[in-house]
């Protein structure tokens, strides 16, 4: 396995070598001048990033939104189905980070068939703290986390106990494929360390794992956004249950907008802090992670959700081959435009 730190960082400052198509005049005014050298005239050596060329606004260009019809086009043009099926499934994604030197998480067991079952014990196996999730599950369904153990008993975030049968009928219940999408297919269950959140990033929620959402073209990072749980998505990060998207710059990692389903916001609703104008951790490797995730698995055009780990840093959770258009509400940014200004002919 090549390790990660002799792969070159990847350097967000992208440099746009042609001349978009089809952006609004006020856009394409506010592009640098490119040669065929590079930069004609800028005032720094460094090429800008896809975000450094683009003036903030308060609504969205319209040419430049990116729709679910154009966005299948996209994936059918760039992510073949072998790699789709790699990067639904958990077990095979993981295994293709980590042949390519992507930091991801650990794996404590990985559980698939009747026979593999009947010989599992938790009490043997299981560490204090897990989480454990069915390879090919979706929308965080099936996924069953414990944060301590007291005697045979492992606890929840809440305080509810969890047996060793509790896990056994759990796993059993993922290994029948309840969560997998699909009635007729069996299924993995996927044992991992608990990530315990970096508190220079989770001190900004009350419960829960914030998360970092990268759309990538290639190794091009697109757009981004950070997702906050709240206590009305349970301490989960996701947008459709009331958790919050936050929209951050490419090149510097700030946020500069916050949104929790139609209210646009500047502040967490239930810790008070701040979020607009705080600064991802380690935004540098999180674009470096995300750059390399896609090709790792064998997807073109794809959204990589990345963790901060107080012990590992920054880490991928998931590579989605699918990843959605709702991004673009949460920065108030067009994909279709960035996919131009990557090169895209669109």
């Amino acid at each position: 396995m090549p390790p990660s730190q002799d792969r070159p960082m990847f350097n967000p400052m992208t440099l746009l070598t042609r001349r978009p198509r089809h952006l609004p005049s006020e856009r394409m005014a506010a592009l640098p001048h490119c040669s065929a050298g590079g930069i004609a005239s800028n005032e720094s050596s460094n090429p800008p990033s896809l975000d450094s060329s683009i003036p903030v606004v308060d609504e969205i260009v319209v040419d430049e939104i990116l729709g679910i019809n154009l966005r299948n086009a996209i994936i059918a043009k760039y992510n073949p189905r072998h790699a789709i099926e790699r990067a639904r499934d958990k077990v095979a994604a993981k295994v293709a980070l980590v042949e390519h030197g992507v930091k991801t998480s650990g794996t404590i067991a990985v559980v698939s068939g009747y026979g593999q079952l009947s010989s599992f014990d938790p009490e043997k196996i299981l560490p204090d703290a897990w989480a454990i999730k069915p390879a090919r599950g979706s929308q965080g369904d099936g996924i069953l986390l414990a944060v301590r153990k007291e005697g045979r008993n492992w606890l929840k975030g809440s305080g509810k106990p969890i047996t060793p049968d509790d896990v056994q009928n759990h796993v059993r219940r993922i290994v029948d494929g309840q969560f997998s999408g699909d009635a007729a297919s069996d299924d993995a269950a996927l044992i991992e360390p608990l990530i315990i959140a970096d508190p220079a990033f989770a001190f900004l929620v009350d419960d829960g794992l914030p998360d970092v959402r990268v759309i990538c073209r290639g190794t091009i990072p697109l757009m981004a956004m950070a997702r906050f749980p709240t206590n009305q998505s349970d301490g989960k990060a996701n947008l459709h249950q009331g958790g919050i998207g936050a929209g951050v710059n490419l090149e510097t990692g700030v946020i500069f907008r916050a949104k929790q389903g139609k209210k646009v916001i500047t502040h967490h609703p239930d810790t008070g802090q701040k979020l607009i104008g705080f600064k991802v951790p380690h935004w540098k490797e999180v674009l470096d992670i995300a750059a390399h995730s896609g090709p790792a698995v064998g997807l073109g055009y794809c959204g990589v959700d990345i963790v901060h780990d107080v012990y590992e840093g920054p880490m991928v959770i998931e590579v989605n081959a699918h990843p959605g258009i709702e991004i673009q509400n949460t920065t108030l940014q067009g994909l279709r435009g960035r996919l131009i200004m990557a090169g895209e002919d669109c």
